[in-house]
């Protein structure tokens, strides 16, 4: 699938970042709305976007809510660690029949990959998520 890019302006999209698993859940919610919000632009590259492959774009809406840019290394960097969290795990936690737990390890994944969040954070929300998405 061809990198999605996003368009950033100056100072609107930069996000405070959660401060507790609630909160963090509270932002992927939005984050998964802003993805699905990529729906119809899919059809126009010649892709289905939907929920079951939408964890694909939890790394760019990861970097775009974090006020980063979409393209170069760090953000090839991020992507390539969200996405081998994606098939890591994939089998294990079924996550092909649970495409927004998908988007949320993905999503969390970017934040591990920008040194945003450590292992133990991510754990919690990933718990947190599971529990209650």
């Amino acid at each position: 699938m061809p990198t999605l890019t996003f368009f950033r302006y100056p100072g609107s999209m930069k996000r405070r970042l959660p401060t507790n698993p609630e909160k963090w859940l509270q932002e992927i919610r939005l984050a998964i709305a802003d993805a699905r919000k990529s729906k119809p632009f899919g059809i126009l590259a010649g892709r289905l976007i939907t929920d079951a492959n939408l964890f694909h774009l939890a790394p760019l809406v990861a970097l775009k809510f974090r006020g980063r840019r979409t393209r170069g290394a760090e953000a090839d960097k991020v992507i390539e660690t969200a996405l081998a969290n994606y098939v890591v795990n994939s089998e294990q936690h079924g996550l092909t029949s649970r495409p927004l737990l998908a988007f949320v390890l993905c999503y969390v994944g970017a934040h591990l990959a920008l040194d945003l969040l450590d292992e133990h954070e991510a754990e919690a929300i990933l718990i947190y998520c599971e529990d209650h998405l």
